[in-house]
């Protein structure tokens, strides 16, 4: 406890403190600045920091949630993120230690009306009535219990309810989606940002159709959770599901499959794996910086040292009359710490208004949306109130202790008390040595950054506009459409697809002519048309491009050169594939194209396959515009399409903005 003798001393120490602050006003201003940027640099990794370490920890049962992934042998990838969609189910019934269940899958951009108010939305999911008892999505208003049992039922966030409904209360009303009624049961508060995956609305699985959904075998679209008992371990759960895979698949298929468990708090940061239901960041990235927050305090923490250390000479004289007049050394220490001390909070206090500041920019660069009421934690609060002590004890530390310990006479006789030139040169090395380390790590990640938008992709992304198909007229009469839109002088060329690259493409099962089934590469598949391998200007190696010249080639197949080394086929032009599941009998090889990246650059080139499917499978138009003609395009395109889908509004986007997401 400190009685009122002490409490009298360090409020004499402050008052003294402030007026040598006000004193040196030069001196303050630059060592409050120095630290104050430094500081607020931190700050803003920080924040970011704090961010990322707390993805999904806002629901409850975190610790027991998660996620069924699997590894599939000879993939080309480490692990799909998704399954099919009786394995939920399966796990839920035969293995004990699985609590209960839930499944997403992405409901993809749907036309969405309610009265006049038409849009598309992109962020809906089918999801198992189950939902709100494994996640805490807070609901605001609607049973939780019920509310996608029914096929026809949807769930909404706040953002929808407001936009289609404004102040009327969504429940009990219709919305249209896609032109079918849905009932609105429940409105749930926006998903927060700091969710591995984040949702519009909520449709009931019940009303999911599709032929394959309950196939064990293919269309593996479902994001699976598992909510275990408490103590269950996830890998003993992993291994009971694999024993259970035989059950119900071929045994060569079921050896394929490795299933495992990712606990939900870790999909953020560790998880990369194949079709994640969004991007991940990477443990990685927080080890860098919180490293460069480090070391910039580091450099900022060792320039206020130095400020410090230079001016205690010219405090020497103060120091020897002090001492003259009675002053003990520990008095003398106390007061130098507690201006220096004084300095770091006033210092931080700066540097949190500069953070705020800077945190719009911050947010673009970082693609956040960070504020300071992450400050509100304790914890961080503490932590800076720590940092900024630490950092006034130990820059005043050296100088209050050097000149505290000096003679009066020997000050008073004119003897420099600056401090000894080794400490001071050695701390001047480290922070010059620091600086350059992290302008030279600015350098290399500038150059990284460079080197993703100027690497040669094997195509061209650029000048690239996609518009997805609405309508099945667009499907049937897409070769009259495309050479209409082709009279435009703006336009250069025109494609239709199923899909497109940049992790759209499927992964069909397929036989080689003369390979074992066991001994295929794990292929994946673009569905094209004609003039897609010219549209994308992708290279040919060998044989040639699709052509309407040659009817045939609607059964014919063009791979890439991984996927005939991996075939091990020197010659492939004329060896024959077909992709019975499909309905698609043996058919040539007409052209081999050169190796390009139809993924991310953190995936190696996989093998591929350009097949030409009936127009049903069709998705998006992909139209190449002549440089610098792309607004005459748009409007062009924009007419154009009012005639050719009147019932849709038109929607379009750059191929290569969205390519650029995969970073």
């Amino acid at each position: 406890m400190l009685d009122q003798t002490n409490l009298g001393m360090i409020a004499i120490y402050i008052k003294a403190a402030f007026r040598n602050i006000l004193r040196h006003k030069d001196y303050s201003f630059i060592s409050i600045l120095g630290l104050a940027i430094g500081l607020a640099s931190a700050l803003s990794i920080l924040l970011y920091v704090k961010s990322e370490l707390s993805y999904d920890a806002y629901h409850l049962k975190k610790d027991r949630i998660y996620r069924l992934a699997t590894k599939v042998a000879n993939a080309s990838f480490e692990g799909i993120a998704k399954v099919n969609g009786p394995w939920g189910p399966a796990a839920l019934e035969n293995i004990p230690e699985v609590e209960q269940m839930v499944r997403f899958v992405p409901a993809g951009q749907n036309l969405v009306s309610q009265g006049d108010k038409r849009f598309y939305e992109n962020d809906g999911l089918y999801a198992d009535p189950a939902v709100f008892e494994v996640f805490s999505f807070h609901l605001l208003s609607g049973n939780a219990e019920h509310a996608l049992r029914l096929p026809n039922s949807v769930v909404i966030n706040q953002k929808m309810a407001l936009t289609y409904f404004g102040d009327l209360d969504p429940i009990g009303k219709s919305l249209e989606i896609e032109n079918q009624p849905y009932l609105v049961t429940a409105i749930v508060r926006d998903i927060p940002e700091n969710s591995h995956f984040r949702f519009s609305y909520l449709l009931s699985m019940g009303g999911l159709s599709n032929p394959l959904r309950d196939s064990w075998e293919q269309w593996n679209q479902f994001y699976t959770y598992l909510l275990l008992k408490e103590n269950a371990s996830p890998t003993m759960v992993a291994d009971k599901f694999k024993a259970l895979l035989p059950k119900h698949l071929e045994q060569r298929i079921a050896a394929g499959y490795t299933p495992f468990l990712q606990q939900l708090t870790s999909i953020h940061l560790h998880s990369n794996l194949f079709r994640e239901i969004n991007p991940n960041s990477d443990m990685l990235y927080i080890y860098i910086f919180s490293s460069i927050g480090f070391l910039i305090l580091i450099i900022s923490g060792i320039n206020f040292i130095n400020l410090s250390t230079a001016r205690a000479a010219a405090r020497g004289k103060e120091v020897g009359v002090r001492k003259t007049h009675g002053a003990a050394k520990r008095q003398l220490v106390a007061q130098y710490l507690t201006e220096s001390i004084l300095l770091s909070m006033v210092a931080l206090a700066v540097a949190t208004v500069l953070a705020s500041l800077a945190l719009p920019v911050f947010n673009a660069l970082s693609g956040r949306h960070l504020s300071l009421d992450l400050l509100r934690d304790p914890t961080t609060i503490a932590s800076f109130l720590a940092i900024a002590t630490m950092v006034g004890i130990l820059s005043g530390s050296y100088p209050a202790f050097l000149m505290a310990s000096m003679k009066p006479s020997e000050v008073l006789k004119g003897k420099s008390a600056s401090p000894r030139s080794v400490l001071r040169n050695i701390l001047v090395i480290t922070q010059f040595t620091l600086s350059a380390f992290l302008i030279i790590a600015s350098v290399v990640i500038a150059k990284q950054l460079n080197y993703i938008q100027q690497k040669k992709l094997g195509f061209n992304p650029s000048q690239m506009i996609t518009i997805p198909i609405r309508d099945d007229r667009m499907k049937t009469g897409y070769e009259t459409i495309r050479q209409e839109l082709l009279q435009n002088p703006a336009i250069a060329d025109v494609s239709v697809s199923g899909t497109l690259p940049g992790g759209g493409d499927w992964g069909i099962p397929f036989e080689a002519e003369g390979i074992d089934p066991s001994q295929l590469p794990s292929m994946r598949v673009l569905a094209v048309d004609h003039h897609f391998i010219k549209a994308f200007q992708i290279e040919l190696s060998k044989g040639r491009d699709f052509s309407s010249d040659f009817p045939s080639d609607t059964v014919a197949y063009i791979i890439n050169e991984e996927a005939a080394r991996q075939l091990g086929w020197a010659d492939p032009i004329g060896k024959r594939i077909s992709m019975q599941a499909i309905h698609r009998p043996l058919a040539p090889v007409v052209g081999v194209v050169k190796d390009f990246h139809f993924r991310s650059l953190h995936e190696k080139i996989g093998p591929v396959m350009f097949f030409i499917p009936s127009s049903s499978w069709f998705g998006v138009y992909t139209i190449r515009v002549q440089a610098g003609n792309a607004q005459d395009a748009l409007k062009f395109l924009e007419t154009k399409w009012s005639v050719f889908d009147p019932g849709h509004p038109f929607t379009y986007n750059f191929f290569d903005q969205d390519y650029g997401k995969l970073y």
